[in-house]
């Protein structure tokens, strides 16, 4: 195998790729591949371990599983990217000139905030990857929700967060979820996110939900809402049979792009 050169960030993400790919990896193996010493992999690994999403080993690490554990923002954007951007791209197209739209944390709503049509909005958001892209926008007036900064999110989450959104009128909110399940509902692994979720999606008048189909049949600690409370669902089209046709059973409206 051909050894790779990367820089600690990429190499970091692969790993992580690897853990959630086959959930056990070796330090040695990693060291080779990578062409570091197996110091450097253990301090990458000591990185996903101060967050809990492993567990190390004297020779490897394993991948934890958990309803409250959660990857920060800078690993959850190299997942599913493909997924995301058509996701984002249909949910660009439902946005008219001079709307009021709030939009969540996340991966796919950074996605999103690069595919917004060049028109006069207002976005609001607790997003600070996405006041950072969006911030020279002409066009676009910026509304940052308050809150105390939370790297797992990449925003702002806590009681005054949701204070805010509980005095916003918004046109449309667009919005993503660590996991869908059809009988539990959807769910992340923080409750004050949870809680910031609710205050945003009782802001909306439309609600859009954003979420790739890797995220379906999965639970974590707090619910924030149910599928069939969204105008509509939007859904890559890796979607399962099974899954379509328990979206079709709930009467939920779904859109697959």
């Amino acid at each position: 195998m051909k050894k790779q050169h990367l820089d600690t960030h990429d190499r970091r993400i692969m790993i992580y790729d690897k853990l959630i790919k086959n959930e056990l990896i070796k330090i040695n193996d990693l060291a080779k591949e990578f062409n570091v010493s197996s110091m450097t992999i253990r301090r990458d690994l000591s990185i996903f371990e101060k967050q809990d999403l492993i567990t190390t080993t004297y020779g490897g690490a394993y991948l934890n599983h958990g309803k409250s554990i959660e990857a920060d923002f800078s690993l959850k954007t190299s997942q599913m990217v493909g997924a995301k951007l058509k996701i984002a791209k249909y949910a660009a197209s439902l946005i008219t000139e001079n709307d009021t739209i709030i939009i969540d944390c996340g991966s796919t709503a950074l996605q999103l905030a690069k595919q917004l049509p060049n028109i006069k909005m207002t976005v609001v958001t607790n997003s600070w990857p996405i006041i950072n892209y969006l911030g020279n926008n002409k066009k676009i007036k910026l509304i940052l929700a308050c809150g105390t900064y939370n790297s797992i999110s990449g925003g702002t989450l806590d009681s005054k967060t949701i204070s805010f959104f509980n005095t916003i009128n918004a046109d449309k909110v667009f919005m993503s979820s660590q996991a869908l399940d059809f009988e539990r509902g959807l769910t992340v692994p923080d409750p004050i996110d949870a809680e910031v979720k609710k205050s945003m999606f009782n802001a909306g008048r439309l609600r859009y939900l954003m979420i790739d189909h890797s995220k379906i049949y999965h639970t974590y600690l707090a619910k924030h809402a149910d599928v069939v409370d969204f105008d509509l669902v939007i859904v890559d089209d890796q979607l399962s049979d099974k899954a379509h046709q328990q979206f079709k059973t709930m009467n939920a409206k779904l859109k697959v792009v």
